[in-house]
């Protein structure tokens, strides 16, 4: 499924596509909806410049997804 990454992030390539539909199930499994879980999933790609390994590392750092603005905004 295209997720509208941004292009300059490398936008919904199959590389992409798969890490954001991973980063989307983990996601919601900690109780988000799919938009919201789409969201923070994008917010994380595009704060760790493209690179899906800081992506997932910044978001199995964060305690609560809640916050995910603060701790990009701190890199």
């Amino acid at each position: 499924m295209p997720y509208g990454v941004d292009k300059d992030v490398g936008g919904d390539s199959k590389d992409n596509d798969k890490w954001m539909e991973d980063c989307v199930r983990k996601i919601m499994k900690s109780g988000k909806d799919k938009s919201s879980a789409i969201a923070i999933c994008k917010t994380a790609l595009d704060k760790m410049h493209g690179d899906a390994n800081k992506a997932e590392f910044l978001l199995s750092s964060l305690k609560d997804y809640n916050d995910i603005k603060k701790v990009g905004s701190d890199i």
